[in-house]
């Protein structure tokens, strides 16, 4: 009895743990700093919800062990006392018997009962800390290094790019040669960055949908150069994570 019920708390522990590992590898995401303490403390009560659940295991098959000596003892008491005649130190020993069975029996009542309270406040516990990792956690689908390509003029390009709340910050090399500055923002999965070049300054906007990885968009030149396109379009892949 007991080795089945240690056996499904596991297996139930086990498929919680694999969901919220799984839930987390599926998306790009970073912790605030201040959520590291309570990622340590979740861990520790998930373990210590671990070791809970054995010990209600352990503790109702106790339970059922005693409830079984009360049942025998009253078997045994019923026969005595359905026949012609019964001792009295007979029934004074039964009795006796039936009272310690009892008392074990309740015992064994509050030891389940204090074990189930224990489970639910462990529980309440995780609950609360998984929101507060949930409501610190970010989506990050900016901060990285992206190789791009800008039309119409048809050049590579690598942006280094951090997001911190909403606020992006970065630096470019365009064709190895021409680098700069980005300041931005990101919401809503839209990007808006303006391009501060290393020796002209602010030049141009760059605005795109980032998703998957991948941003779409297009940017406008501050400047009117003949015979240059002061408007275009550019795609980026993110090559490497934070």
């Amino acid at each position: 009895m007991l080795r089945s019920v240690v056996s499904l708390c596991v297996v139930l522990l086990a498929a919680l743990l694999a969901a919220g590992t799984a839930a987390v590898a599926q998306s790009s995401t970073v912790l605030t700093p201040a959520q590291g303490p309570v990622q340590a403390e979740l861990r520790v009560e998930r373990k210590l919800l671990s070791i809970d659940l054995v010990t209600y295991g352990e503790a109702r098959e106790q339970h059922r062990r005693v409830r079984q000596r009360l049942e025998e003892v009253l078997g045994r008491l019923d026969k005595a006392l359905a026949g012609d005649s019964v001792a009295l130190g007979t029934l004074e020993g039964l009795q006796t018997e039936l009272d310690t069975a009892r008392a074990a029996s309740r015992v064994a009542e509050d030891r389940v009962a204090a074990q189930l309270e224990r489970l639910q406040e462990r529980l309440r516990r995780i609950g609360l800390l998984e929101g507060e990792t949930a409501a610190g956690r970010q989506s990050d689908a900016v901060t990285g290094r992206w190789r791009v390509t800008i039309s119409p003029q048809n050049l590579s390009a690598v942006f280094d790019l951090r997001l911190n709340g909403t606020v992006v910050s970065g630096a470019y090399q365009v064709g190895g040669s021409t680098g700069g500055s980005f300041r931005g923002t990101f919401a809503s999965g839209r990007l808006h960055l303006e391009r501060i070049d290393a020796s002209g300054g602010f030049d141009s906007v760059w605005e795109g949908t980032v998703a998957d990885g991948r941003i779409v968009g297009t940017w406008t030149s501050n400047e009117l150069v003949t015979g240059s396109p002061n408007r275009g379009g550019w795609t980026a892949v993110r090559e490497s994570e934070p």
